[in-house]
């Protein structure tokens, strides 16, 4: 076994006292929390959670990407829409609690909330404190990276959910990211504006076609019947 310093030897120990140490993560982190009196008591800060993955996965111009120290100068995935509609899909995906008694029997949002928050708090106990309600938000943008890199490779996952739970965590940040939910107005079911994800990937919008299909192909001008 490894000493105390030892990253893994430290995890080991971190989860087996998951119980106790998930409690006063969800107590410390409610008392920075700007969204606390909208929550249930004792729930992770999902929110500050969520945007601080958005804003890893794509980054942007927000607080959160700029905290994290990778920013860009235009819009990222960090939005109301995308981390809204990320928590949507977490709550409908994972409907069933994911982490047990260890982790307050959370469905959903909230299980991936309390999850990458208590790995976070193994990469760097400073991010309890910060600007930020989510330690994970807290991180700069190479300890986020740690965070999923323990995830990824954590042996007491295998052969449960949250193996495929933690390997859709940043792939459903990036599709939400580039997707139209920034600018979509659900009940009407239309664009309220041009969506992040356009600009991101500098699409020009929807269109009837495009001048490039002008013509004909290979110099064929007619089908004959």
């Amino acid at each position: 076994m490894g000493g105390d310093d030892d990253p893994v030897w430290t995890r080991r120990r971190f989860l087996a006292g998951m119980a106790g140490t998930a409690a006063a993560l969800m107590g410390v982190t409610g008392l920075f929390s700007t969204e606390a009196a909208a929550r249930p008591a004792g729930a992770p800060p999902v929110r500050d959670t969520i945007c601080g993955i958005l804003a890893f996965v794509v980054p942007g111009n927000d607080p959160y990407s700029r905290h994290q120290g990778v920013s860009t100068d235009r819009v990222g995935g960090a939005t109301e829409g995308a981390a809204a509609s990320l928590e949507h899909t977490f709550d409908h995906a994972s409907p069933v609690p994911l982490l047990g008694r260890a982790g307050g029997n959370l469905p959903g949002a909230a299980a991936v909330a309390a999850l990458v928050n208590m790995y976070a708090v193994t990469v760097d106990a400073g991010s309890l404190v910060g600007p930020f309600a989510a330690p994970f938000a807290n991180l700069n943008h190479a300890a986020k990276a740690r965070v999923f890199e323990l995830l990824d490779t954590e042996p007491q996952f295998e052969g449960t959910m949250l193996t495929y739970v933690v390997n859709a965590i940043p792939t459903l940040a990036a599709f939400a990211a580039y997707s139209e939910v920034s600018a979509f107005d659900p009940d009407r079911r239309a664009l309220t504006g041009r969506p992040v994800g356009w600009e991101l990937a500098r699409y020009d919008g929807v269109a009837d076609g495009w001048d490039e299909f002008a013509g004909y192909y290979r110099g064929v001008d007619r089908i004959e019947e």
